[in-house]
């Protein structure tokens, strides 16, 4: 009997323990969701940096997303499009450099079925370098805020986001004077980075098993 209770004595602390588990998932378990655009379009007009279409998304190829490494789902090659604005993009120096933009952009990935992940966009960083007509957008120094999302597979990004773009200038678009860069189109990749967020239902089963787990040793 001495035995036994022991046992269950050790059954309730793991228990325990996993409920404890579960609870903290949220805060201290960060797999990181990756969203891989493919066929990215911009063009730069002297002021701000936009998609290839103004009045509405302009078509990617692919969008790929990633945990940890790891695909989820296939990669999405239809009904997929990217709307993005990036504000008050000046005095880009042709030589290459470092300019910053202005707060209140947007990015919204337009996805089958009527998903989405709409972002609002702090002040970034962009990068122009004068290398083979190369330029490189990171949007390191801010943050995106969430706006609205619902993506595919289940999946759920959390905030702080960050998004990168990396885009060859395309031949001929190049504009400059005076020192500076006034315009060019641009064609490559993006990336959009966060926190995945659990899905509720996989926290609440874990939960609710551990609790009934728990009861059960308690009444023997």
């Amino acid at each position: 009997m001495l035995g036994f209770a022991r046992y269950r004595r050790a059954a309730i602390v793991m228990i325990a323990a996993l409920l404890v588990s579960a609870l903290g998932v949220s805060a201290h378990a960060s797999p990181l969701l990756t969203i891989q655009l493919g066929g990215v379009d911009i063009a730069y007009d002297g002021t701000n940096i936009y998609n290839g279409g103004p009045d509405a998304g302009d078509p990617l190829t692919t969008v790929a997303f990633v945990v940890d490494g790891s695909m989820v789902g296939s990669v999405l090659t239809s009904e997929i499009a990217l709307d993005v604005l990036i504000p008050d993009v000046t005095n880009i120096p042709d030589t290459g450099g470092m300019v910053s933009s202005a707060a209140g952009g947007t990015f919204d990935l337009l996805l089958p079925g009527g998903d989405f992940l709409a972002l609002d966009m702090g002040s970034a960083m962009i990068t122009y370098v004068n290398i083979s007509n190369v330029v490189e957008f990171v949007f390191a120094g801010s943050i995106a805020t969430v706006d609205g999302q619902a993506l595919p597979y289940g999946l759920e990004i959390g905030e702080s986001v960050t998004i990168s773009f990396s885009t060859p200038i395309n031949d001929g678009s190049l504009v400059t004077s005076g020192g500076t860069v006034d315009a060019f189109t641009a064609t490559g990749t993006g990336e959009v980075r966060g926190t995945l967020i659990p899905e509720p239902a996989t926290l609440s089963l874990t939960l609710l098993s551990s609790l009934a787990l728990l009861g059960a040793c308690r009444r023997r």
